[in-house]
């Protein structure tokens, strides 16, 4: 219970701060980074770009290291994915019809933290599908966290330094 309070209050949180424009990159920063990412994850229902905050935060010119921007955004999107653990541990939804449930079940039930890191690591949309079937087969959740963030580290590094060096690269251009 204790969990789905801190993560509700978080969503809500994040969305009132991102809807009332409190989320600037420039003015936010790593915060802003982690409270979009955290949001983007966990409501999946409203599309939010979290990759694209950390692809705008890791331009030279606004001063942040791409990083400490890359780890505080894997770290919100990290625990923005526990509702779909949550979602998956606790009911029968929906998404546990989709046709590619099944196969992310066997693959996560086989393979385990591997699987989630893999589907972390790559962006993809199938990610919740992957955590709600975690929480369906009861994967520990600090195993969950483990691999889901070290697979959302490594993606939010290579965004953000691909995103740093590109956007350079444009200015120079110019």
């Amino acid at each position: 219970m204790t969990i789905w309070t801190v993560v509700v209050l978080s969503i809500l949180s994040g969305t009132i701060a991102w809807l009332g424009g409190w989320l600037d990159v420039q003015d936010a920063g790593y915060w802003g980074a982690f409270v979009v990412n955290l949001v983007g994850s966990a409501a999946v229902v409203i599309p939010v770009p979290g990759l694209a905050v950390v692809c705008a935060a890791a331009a030279p010119g606004i001063g942040l290291s791409f990083v400490l921007i890359a780890a505080t955004g894997a770290a919100g999107s990290t625990i923005g994915e526990l509702t779909g653990y949550l979602a998956g541990y606790g009911s029968q939804g929906i998404i546990q019809k989709s046709r590619y449930y099944s196969r992310i079940r066997w693959w996560v039930r086989r393979r385990g933290g591997f699987a989630l890191f893999i589907l972390a690591v790559i962006p993809n949309p199938l990610f919740d599908i992957g955590g709600i079937a975690a929480g369906s087969l009861g994967y520990p959740l600090p195993k969950f966290f483990l691999w889901v963030g070290m697979g959302k580290v490594i993606k939010f590094l290579v965004v953000a330094y691909a995103c740093r060096q590109s956007i350079s690269w444009l200015v120079d251009l110019v």
